[in-house]
């Protein structure tokens, strides 16, 4: 793949990875539920994948 779209899909990861955090983790707090653990180990890995392929993207 070309280094341009790695960075575009590694932002792509990051933004839902965020928007995932904001509904799952932040949301339950606000509203005085408790939040799902998976779905915040989701967010987290897909902050990671988005991260790994934006900095791959900037490497080559």
């Amino acid at each position: 793949m070309k280094k341009e779209a790695l960075k575009e899909l590694g932002k792509l990861f990051y933004d839902i990875g965020k928007i995932i955090f904001a509904i799952a983790v932040i949301a339950p707090f606000i509203k005085g539920s408790s939040f799902s653990v998976g779905m915040f180990g989701i967010s987290l890995g897909l902050w990671y994948v988005g991260t790994e392929l934006i900095n791959l993207g900037g490497e080559k």
